[in-house]
C-alpha cells in the first residue's frame, strides 16, 4: 500500500495544472516499475506491479492523466512473470497425462453421450405421443 500511495504521491505533486509534466512522471516512474517487475525477486516485483497497475487506474480515473499505455505496459511484464512462475511450478510437477485408447472416449464420456442420447430420444417420443 505504501508504493501505491508513493506513486500517487509523487505524480500529484508535479502541479495541480501541468498535465505534461504529470505524464512525464508516469512515464519515468513505470520505467522504474518495469525494471523492478524483471529483475527484483517475485514477492517484490508482484508487489510493485500490483501498486503500478492500482496507481495508474487512480490517476487515470482521477486525476484525468491518460495512463492505458502505460498501465498494459505493466499489465504485459507482470503477466509474463506469472506465466513464468507458473511453468517454474509446472517443471517440478509435471501435469499427469492420462493414457487413453487411440480413436475411443472415455468411458465415463461414453456413458454421458448414452444417456444423454436416451434422454433425448424419450424427450422426442414424449413429444410425438402427444401430438399424435
Amino acid at each position: 500500500m505504501n508504493k501505491y500511495y508513493k506513486i500517487i504521491d509523487q505524480v500529484r505533486e508535479k502541479g495541480n495544472s501541468d498535465k505534461i509534466m504529470k505524464e512525464k512522471e508516469v512515464d519515468a516512474i513505470v520505467e522504474v516499475m518495469c525494471l523492478s517487475i524483471e529483475k527484483s525477486p517475485h514477492m517484490i516485483a508482484l508487489d510493485d506491479g500490483a501498486a503500478t497497475l492500482t496507481a495508474l487506474y487512480t490517476l487515470c480515473l482521477d486525476d484525468g492523466i491518460n495512463t492505458i499505455g502505460v498501465y498494459l505496459e505493466i499489465r504485459k511484464r507482470l503477466n509474463s512473470l506469472m506465466d513464468n512462475m507458473y511453468n517454474r511450478m509446472r517443471e517440478k510437477y509435471p501435469v499427469p497425462t492420462r493414457a487413453t485408447s487411440e480413436g475411443k472416449l472415455e468411458p465415463k464420456i461414453m456413458e454421458m453421450i448414452e444417456r444423454m442420447r436416451a434422454i433425448s430420444t424419450k424427450e422426442w417420443r414424449d413429444h410425438h405421443d402427444l401430438d399424435g
